[in-house]
Protein backbone atom coordinates (compact mmCIF):
# COMPACT_ATOMS: atom_id res chain seq x y z
CA UNK A 1 0.00 0.00 0.00
CA UNK A 2 1.25 3.29 -0.54
CA UNK A 3 0.51 6.22 2.07
CA UNK A 4 0.77 9.74 0.42
CA UNK A 5 0.79 12.81 2.41
CA UNK A 6 1.41 16.24 1.51
CA UNK A 7 -0.50 19.41 0.48
CA UNK A 8 -2.81 20.39 -2.18
CA UNK A 9 -0.38 18.67 -4.64
CA UNK A 10 -0.09 15.40 -3.11
CA UNK A 11 -3.90 15.17 -4.07
CA UNK A 12 -3.27 16.54 -7.43
CA UNK A 13 -0.09 15.33 -8.29
CA UNK A 14 -1.65 11.24 -7.96
CA UNK A 15 -4.92 11.83 -8.98
CA UNK A 16 -6.14 8.51 -11.26
CA UNK A 17 -3.05 6.61 -9.77
CA UNK A 18 -4.32 3.14 -10.42
CA UNK A 19 -1.96 1.75 -7.37
CA UNK A 20 -2.95 0.78 -3.72
CA UNK A 21 -3.00 4.12 -2.08
CA UNK A 22 -4.54 6.63 0.42
CA UNK A 23 -4.39 9.59 0.22
CA UNK A 24 -3.77 11.44 3.29
CA UNK A 25 -3.26 15.11 2.37
CA UNK A 26 -4.06 18.17 3.72
CA UNK A 27 -4.19 21.14 2.00
CA UNK A 28 -2.27 24.61 2.36
CA UNK A 29 0.93 22.60 4.75
CA UNK A 30 4.05 23.52 4.14
CA UNK A 31 7.42 22.05 4.58
CA UNK A 32 8.19 24.79 7.40
CA UNK A 33 5.76 23.18 9.74
CA UNK A 34 6.11 19.91 9.35
CA UNK A 35 10.01 20.66 10.43
CA UNK A 36 8.72 23.00 12.89
CA UNK A 37 6.32 20.79 14.72
CA UNK A 38 7.93 17.33 14.06
CA UNK A 39 4.62 16.27 12.78
CA UNK A 40 3.36 14.86 9.97
CA UNK A 41 -0.51 15.81 9.45
CA UNK A 42 -2.47 12.92 9.19
CA UNK A 43 0.38 10.70 9.72
CA UNK A 44 0.10 7.48 12.16
CA UNK A 45 2.67 4.40 12.53
CA UNK A 46 -0.33 1.96 13.28
CA UNK A 47 -1.92 2.28 9.94
CA UNK A 48 1.90 0.98 8.07
CA UNK A 49 3.89 -2.41 8.21
CA UNK A 50 6.43 -3.33 6.27
CA UNK A 51 4.95 -3.03 2.62
CA UNK A 52 4.24 0.30 3.18
CA UNK A 53 5.13 2.85 0.69
CA UNK A 54 5.39 6.68 2.28
CA UNK A 55 5.06 9.27 -0.16
CA UNK A 56 5.43 12.45 0.93
CA UNK A 57 5.06 15.95 -1.50
CA UNK A 58 5.03 19.77 0.55
CA UNK A 59 7.39 22.48 -0.59
CA UNK A 60 5.43 24.45 -3.09
CA UNK A 61 4.23 26.71 -0.59
CA UNK A 62 7.78 26.95 1.12
CA UNK A 63 9.06 28.51 -2.46
CA UNK A 64 5.64 30.50 -3.21
CA UNK A 65 6.01 32.70 -0.39
CA UNK A 66 7.45 31.60 2.78
CA UNK A 67 11.48 31.84 1.86
CA UNK A 68 10.83 35.25 0.68
CA UNK A 69 9.05 36.48 3.36
CA UNK A 70 12.60 35.18 5.71
CA UNK A 71 14.75 37.02 2.87
CA UNK A 72 12.86 40.10 3.23
CA UNK A 73 13.27 39.68 7.38
CA UNK A 74 17.00 39.90 6.33
CA UNK A 75 18.05 36.02 6.69
CA UNK A 76 20.24 34.61 4.04
CA UNK A 77 18.72 32.71 1.50
CA UNK A 78 20.48 29.75 1.56
CA UNK A 79 20.53 29.20 5.85
CA UNK A 80 16.87 29.49 4.71
CA UNK A 81 16.32 26.52 2.61
CA UNK A 82 18.58 24.71 4.70
CA UNK A 83 16.99 24.99 7.56
CA UNK A 84 13.57 24.48 6.12
CA UNK A 85 14.55 21.14 4.65
CA UNK A 86 16.13 19.83 7.06
CA UNK A 87 13.97 19.92 9.58
CA UNK A 88 11.92 18.34 7.11
CA UNK A 89 13.86 15.27 6.99
CA UNK A 90 14.66 15.54 10.87
CA UNK A 91 10.63 15.11 11.38
CA UNK A 92 10.75 12.20 8.74
CA UNK A 93 13.26 10.40 10.63
CA UNK A 94 11.54 10.80 13.83
CA UNK A 95 8.00 9.61 12.32
CA UNK A 96 8.64 7.49 9.93
CA UNK A 97 9.55 4.35 11.97
CA UNK A 98 7.85 0.64 10.18
CA UNK A 99 7.81 1.19 6.04
CA UNK A 100 9.28 -0.35 3.17
CA UNK A 101 10.32 2.62 1.18
CA UNK A 102 10.08 6.28 1.74
CA UNK A 103 9.51 8.68 -1.25
CA UNK A 104 10.34 12.44 -0.93
CA UNK A 105 8.70 14.21 -4.39
CA UNK A 106 10.61 17.46 -5.39
CA UNK A 107 9.22 20.56 -5.83
CA UNK A 108 6.56 21.44 -8.60
CA UNK A 109 8.28 24.69 -10.96
CA UNK A 110 6.09 27.71 -9.84
CA UNK A 111 3.43 29.00 -12.05
CA UNK A 112 4.53 32.40 -13.35
CA UNK A 113 2.67 34.87 -11.48
CA UNK A 114 1.28 36.69 -15.08
CA UNK A 115 -0.52 33.64 -15.95
CA UNK A 116 -2.00 33.51 -12.91
CA UNK A 117 -2.95 37.02 -12.86
CA UNK A 118 -4.05 37.19 -15.94
CA UNK A 119 -6.80 34.53 -15.38
CA UNK A 120 -7.26 35.65 -11.46
CA UNK A 121 -5.91 39.01 -11.37
CA UNK A 122 -3.66 41.39 -8.97
CA UNK A 123 -2.28 38.77 -5.99
CA UNK A 124 -3.94 41.43 -3.57
CA UNK A 125 -5.43 38.30 -1.31
CA UNK A 126 -4.51 35.24 1.17
CA UNK A 127 -3.22 33.24 -1.95
CA UNK A 128 0.70 35.24 -1.94
CA UNK A 129 3.51 35.07 -4.70
CA UNK A 130 6.33 36.64 -2.46
CA UNK A 131 9.69 36.85 -4.52
CA UNK A 132 9.82 37.78 -8.76
CA UNK A 133 9.30 34.20 -10.91
CA UNK A 134 12.81 34.39 -11.23
CA UNK A 135 13.66 34.03 -7.14
CA UNK A 136 11.20 31.44 -7.10
CA UNK A 137 12.22 29.21 -9.80
CA UNK A 138 15.61 29.56 -8.05
CA UNK A 139 14.37 28.62 -4.42
CA UNK A 140 12.81 25.62 -6.32
CA UNK A 141 15.82 24.41 -7.43
CA UNK A 142 17.82 25.10 -4.16
CA UNK A 143 15.21 23.00 -2.26
CA UNK A 144 14.78 20.27 -4.88
CA UNK A 145 18.67 20.03 -4.79
CA UNK A 146 18.84 19.87 -1.17
CA UNK A 147 15.70 17.12 -0.65
CA UNK A 148 17.65 15.26 -3.14
CA UNK A 149 21.08 15.65 -1.13
CA UNK A 150 18.98 14.41 2.27
CA UNK A 151 17.63 11.68 0.00
CA UNK A 152 20.83 10.18 -1.00
CA UNK A 153 22.08 10.78 3.44
CA UNK A 154 18.59 9.21 4.54
CA UNK A 155 18.92 6.08 1.77
CA UNK A 156 15.17 7.53 0.46
CA UNK A 157 13.80 7.84 -2.64
CA UNK A 158 14.11 11.31 -4.94
CA UNK A 159 11.44 11.28 -7.06
CA UNK A 160 11.07 14.60 -9.15
CA UNK A 161 9.79 14.01 -13.14
CA UNK A 162 9.12 17.89 -12.77
CA UNK A 163 11.70 18.30 -15.87
CA UNK A 164 8.76 17.69 -18.33
CA UNK A 165 6.87 20.19 -16.79
CA UNK A 166 9.14 23.08 -16.77
CA UNK A 167 9.81 26.42 -18.90
CA UNK A 168 13.02 27.36 -20.30
CA UNK A 169 13.07 30.24 -17.41
CA UNK A 170 12.28 27.89 -14.74
CA UNK A 171 8.23 28.12 -14.10
CA UNK A 172 5.48 25.88 -14.90
CA UNK A 173 4.11 24.96 -17.88
CA UNK A 174 0.44 26.70 -18.33
CA UNK A 175 -0.66 24.28 -20.70
CA UNK A 176 -0.29 21.12 -18.52
CA UNK A 177 -1.04 23.17 -15.20
CA UNK A 178 -4.00 23.56 -13.67
CA UNK A 179 -4.71 27.00 -14.17
CA UNK A 180 -3.27 27.42 -10.65
CA UNK A 181 -0.22 26.64 -8.85
CA UNK A 182 -0.83 22.34 -9.88
CA UNK A 183 -0.64 20.24 -12.24
CA UNK A 184 -3.66 19.64 -14.54
CA UNK A 185 -2.07 17.36 -16.47
CA UNK A 186 -0.32 14.20 -14.56
CA UNK A 187 0.18 11.79 -16.99
CA UNK A 188 3.60 12.02 -17.19
CA UNK A 189 4.03 12.33 -13.66
CA UNK A 190 1.98 9.06 -12.96
CA UNK A 191 3.80 7.55 -15.71
CA UNK A 192 7.23 8.12 -14.24
CA UNK A 193 5.78 7.06 -10.43
CA UNK A 194 4.35 3.87 -11.78
CA UNK A 195 8.37 3.00 -13.02
CA UNK A 196 9.84 3.92 -9.64
CA UNK A 197 7.23 1.36 -8.01
CA UNK A 198 7.47 -1.22 -10.31
CA UNK A 199 11.35 -1.19 -9.91
CA UNK A 200 11.18 -1.63 -5.78
CA UNK A 201 8.88 -4.22 -6.20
Amino acid sequence: MIHIYGDSHAKNNFKNLNLPHRDLHQNSITMFRIGRDNCIMNFNNREHDQNSIICLVYGEVDCRCHIQRQINLGRNEDEVIYEVVDNYFKTIQNNVIIYKKIIVVGVIPPTRQSDYENLYGPILHEFPFIGNDEERARYTMKVNKRIEENCMNCNYLYFNPFYYYMRKDGTLKYELSDRCVHLGDNSFFLEQFNKIICSTS
